[in-house]
């Protein structure tokens, strides 16, 4: 097997959880502050990228070094793999897992290799600036995947690893999906769809390739859009019909904009989650995969009097809907959910006594990870449940 770099998000231990449940946790090597390395025999690596939520880009590693070996490695893949290339060569480089990213050592290193390919007869620009290190979406719009090389140098917890970038993240895909479904509602969540592709893997975990999901709460249907472009049959319900025709609106889009391959299926219906029937959901279900309600809308930090009403509402929501499911579904069904948290400044005050309602409901968290963004006032505990 060889070896890989993935970088990780914003939220590195989200971001981990979803590389474990999809490449499996015998095959990490080391996790670092940017990376996770992991072995792998995947061939297809951009499929690969499209698929975790968590993931910024793949590197495959080409050199184990010491720091005295970083600028010789670097000219020793520049000339194997760029002796016979035409055009002009987009050249980027990026030092990994480094708090203050070594300017010096990426302005000689990029000083030397656009020597080294001129010598090899080819015109290159770097796309850093300021020595600095490259922002992924400058890769990507520069497209120095298929015009050249983003070499990595990452530094590991004994060894420097050197690699280059074979897949990144497609932000273009991502805004399309996220702006352009026909169907948005900003009052009823906006859950990232980045943040569904993590869920979504933290849910099926290694070897499901694919399942049938089922999102009791599926709103404008971020949740089942995103399965179904993984490949996944998907089943929505919502309480409120209008949020149905939503997500089969945003469904039919996304089957015909991006033509998911295996022709996954997809069904909605109207229903109260706390009521469900087998009738209505006969399906042999593989995950359960939910935002669910998170709570009124808020302009301000609520009152401790507030939050301790949003919390109570919700746990006799949460217990409910999760006994009706528990009584419908295989033993080794996992839910994946979020859970309502609030932030003020650098505190979070996180869903009370979860615990206990969960164990009443028959199940057990498996893990939690916290997604928060800076300007945000609710943020979303993931949280993973089994079946006691």
């Amino acid at each position: 097997m060889n070896l890989y770099a993935f970088e990780l998000g914003r939220k590195k231990e989200l971001c981990l959880a979803e590389l474990l449940a999809v490449l499996g946790e015998e095959n990490l090597v080391e996790k670092n502050m940017d990376t996770a390395i992991f072995k792998s025999e995947e061939k297809n690596f951009q499929d690969l990228q499209n698929s975790l939520g968590g993931t910024i880009k793949i590197i495959e590693i080409f050199k184990i070094a010491q720091a005295t070996q970083i600028k010789d490695s670097v000219k020793e893949y520049l000339e194997e793999n760029f002796r016979d290339k035409t055009g002009k060569i987009n050249f980027s480089l990026t030092v990994l897992n480094q708090k203050f990213p070594d300017k010096i050592l990426i302005k000689n290193l990029l000083i030397s290799s656009k020597k080294i390919l001129k010598e090899l007869g080819l015109n290159s620009r770097f796309v850093n600036q300021n020595f600095g290190n490259t922002k992924p979406s400058t890769i990507y719009k520069a497209r120095v995947i298929e015009k050249g090389v983003d070499i990595n140098i990452i530094y590991g917890n004994k060894n420097i690893y050197i690699g280059n970038t074979v897949a990144i993240q497609d932000i273009d895909n991502y805004s399309l999906r996220d702006f352009n479904r026909p169907k948005r509602d900003a009052l009823v969540g906006m859950l990232p769809p980045k943040l569904a592709q993590v869920m979504i893997n933290l849910a099926l975990l290694k070897g499901k390739t694919k399942g049938i999901i089922y999102d009791p709460f599926c709103g404008t249907g971020v949740i089942p859009m995103e399965g179904l472009l993984m490949g996944h049959d998907v089943i929505g319900s919502d309480i409120d019909q209008r949020m149905v025709e939503y997500t089969q609106e945003n469904c039919n889009w996304l089957i015909k904009t991006f033509k998911p391959e295996n022709n996954p299926s997809f069904r909605t219906f109207k229903n109260d989650a706390r009521h469900l029937t087998k009738t209505e959901l006969p399906e042999k279900i593989t995950a359960i995969v939910t935002e669910g309600y998170l709570g009124p809308a808020l302009t301000k930090y609520p009152t401790e009097g507030e939050q301790e009403k949003t919390f109570r509402e919700l746990s006799n929501l949460h217990l409910n809907w999760l006994k009706q499911i528990h009584a419908l579904t295989s033993k080794d069904l996992r839910v994946v959910m979020c859970l309502t948290g609030f932030k003020k400044n650098a505190s979070i005050t996180h869903f009370p006594r979860f615990k206990e309602l969960a164990t009443l409901a028959g199940y057990k968290i498996e893990n939690t990870y916290s997604y928060d963004r800076e300007d945000q006032i609710v943020i979303r505990d993931i949280v993973i449940l089994t079946k006691i």
